[in-house]
């Protein structure tokens, strides 16, 4: 118990704690077109961004199956964090779909919160765009 309550004070003394994070959630997402049909071949990308600054962590990129689902498997680890002001990183995650011929699908969202795991996108017939670098 002696041992237990020393380390315990070291951490605390140190202000660093151990955290197990989510850097990218299980998601699986659905493409269709504007009549419901499921698209083939759009690529779908998972971008991972943290705060406290919002800067891009990682971009997982999938092509949809024949039935327009794209899956992203989920990553976690654990990491240490400090107890200070900006010491420790907050994830959200935003989507971006393309295919040729349909707009381009982008998600602004800036809260893990307001991420969707399971979103069904309806693309519409226009010009596609690149996913833009930033997507926060």
């Amino acid at each position: 118990m002696k041992i237990i309550s020393v380390l315990l004070f070291c951490v605390l003394l140190s202000g660093c704690y151990p955290v197990y994070k989510t850097l990218q959630p299980r998601s699986n997402i659905l493409v269709v077109d504007e009549f419901g049909v499921p698209l083939q071949g759009a690529t779908v990308v998972l971008v991972s961004n943290a705060y406290p600054y919002g800067n891009e962590k990682t971009r997982m990129e999938v092509v949809t199956n024949y039935k327009g689902e794209a899956r992203f498997p989920s990553s976690k680890e654990w990491r240490m964090e400090v107890m200070v002001m900006h010491g420790m990183e907050v994830y959200y995650w935003n989507w971006c779909v393309t295919k040729k011929g349909y707009t381009t699908y982008v998600t602004h969202d800036g809260s893990s919160k307001d991420f969707d795991r399971k979103p069904t996108v309806k693309l519409s017939k226009g010009s596609t765009t690149k996913c833009p670098v930033k997507l926060y």
